[in-house]
């Protein structure tokens, strides 16, 4: 009977409370959490061990020479279980996480770097494009777009006609804030989207940071696929032996269903795709919340394959370019898009949190050729 009480515990019990548990930590913004759920959840989806017994092998003589122990065969299984492709490489996320913090362990600054608010202020040495900001909130003090000090009274004032503007948090809106990145349209106080007022919309984030911006429009390339959201780029750099390296798997995020965000969180929805050297898209997209691929957009119907995004190199070139001002951090993930005149235009960049995406779209570890050397210098 105990036995039977631990394995119906194990089955049920633990799966929703873990479920439970990361759904309140996204409304809090701790994406590590979500992190855990997303991955039991996608173990326990896997019926089978796909592994054989001289892959297992190939894995404990990989990680045993590289990293000075085995791991769980489990990651590996799941990878397979998307892509049906072995790779010794797989890179569990645990590990992964170890050698971010390692990566990131010279940041004397924490999470400050990762402020959207900062973001003007060190992209203006790259000379790169970001979406005008109208208004920011810092420590419960108000500025507008020339950082000029106002009250709260102006900024319900200023923003009431403002029209179409994105607001959002300058913090955390990495999975875990998301929810509050809102396109909202303000006529006569009153955002015409939800029929919320500007005090309510502004009390909504408890007087602490945001920002309020200008609406993007994606270029052509890119609204085809999907208007409604700015759909972007993700692209991870890290700083290794003295050079800003680039990981060769940009991910390209895309909304869906009518929202105005490209969020991929368990609660949303939304795809990812990859996308080759040449601007051109893969041919599947994924959507973890449906589990589903999809080789057009379910919403436009535009086909994946062959689909091609102009100035794609200029994404990445500014990624490299932004890293170099800011070395402070070790590791990081920009999120770019293309604007309607072909331009990279910044969104924001956040502390890298998984790797799934990356691993299932182009079917081998994360780190590619600089695996085995990053393992062996576990620290």
């Amino acid at each position: 009977m105990k036995n039977l009480f631990l394995r119906l515990y194990a089955k049920y019990y633990f799966h929703i409370g873990i479920k439970l548990h990361a759904l309140l930590m996204e409304r809090s913004g701790y994406n590590y959490y979500l992190m855990v759920y997303n991955d039991i959840s996608k173990i326990k989806d896997v019926k089978r061990d796909l592994l054989t017994k001289e892959q297992k092998l190939e894995i404990d003589k990989f990680y045993k020479e590289c990293y000075g122990k085995k791991v769980t065969y489990m990651w590996h299984n799941l990878m397979m279980s998307y892509t049906d492709k072995f790779d010794v490489s797989y890179l569990p996320p645990d590990i992964f996480r170890k050698i971010r913090n390692r990566l990131n362990s010279n940041n004397k600054y924490g999470s400050t770097l990762y402020d959207k608010n900062l973001l003007y202020d060190f992209v203006k040495k790259a000379n790169v494009k970001v979406p005008k900001r109208l208004f920011y909130s810092i420590n419960n003090l108000f500025f507008d777009s020339a950082n000029n000090k106002i009250s709260k009274d102006d900024l319900y004032k200023q923003m009431s006609n403002i029209g179409e503007v994105f607001i959002k948090p300058s913090q955390l809106t990495n999975s875990g804030l998301a929810r509050n990145c809102k396109l909202i349209n303000m006529k006569d106080g009153v955002d015409i989207n939800s029929n919320t007022s500007i005090k309510d919309i502004v009390k909504n984030y408890n007087a602490k940071d945001f920002l309020v911006q200008e609406k993007i429009v994606c270029h052509k390339s890119i609204s085809d696929i999907y208007s409604k959201s700015v759909n972007t780029f993700s692209i991870y750099t890290f700083i290794w032996n003295d050079e800003v390296k680039i990981i060769p798997k940009p991910v390209f995020k895309i909304g869906m269903g009518g929202s105005c965000t490209d969020y991929l969180g368990i609660t949303k929805g939304g795809l990812f795709i990859g996308i080759n050297n040449d601007g051109t898209l893969f041919d599947t997209a994924l959507c973890v919340k449906q589990d589903k691929w999809y080789n057009a957009h379910p919403d436009t119907g535009l086909v994946f394959k062959n689909h091609k995004i102009i100035n794609f190199q200029r994404v990445l070139e500014t990624a490299k370019q932004l890293h170099y001002c800011i070395p402070w951090l070790g590791f990081c993930r920009w999120d770019i898009t293309i604007d309607i005149n072909g331009e990279p235009v910044v969104i924001e960049v956040e502390a890298p949190s998984e790797i799934f995406q990356q691993q299932v779209l182009y079917k081998e570890g994360f780190f590619g050729e600089y695996t085995e050397e990053i393992l062996h210098k576990k620290g």
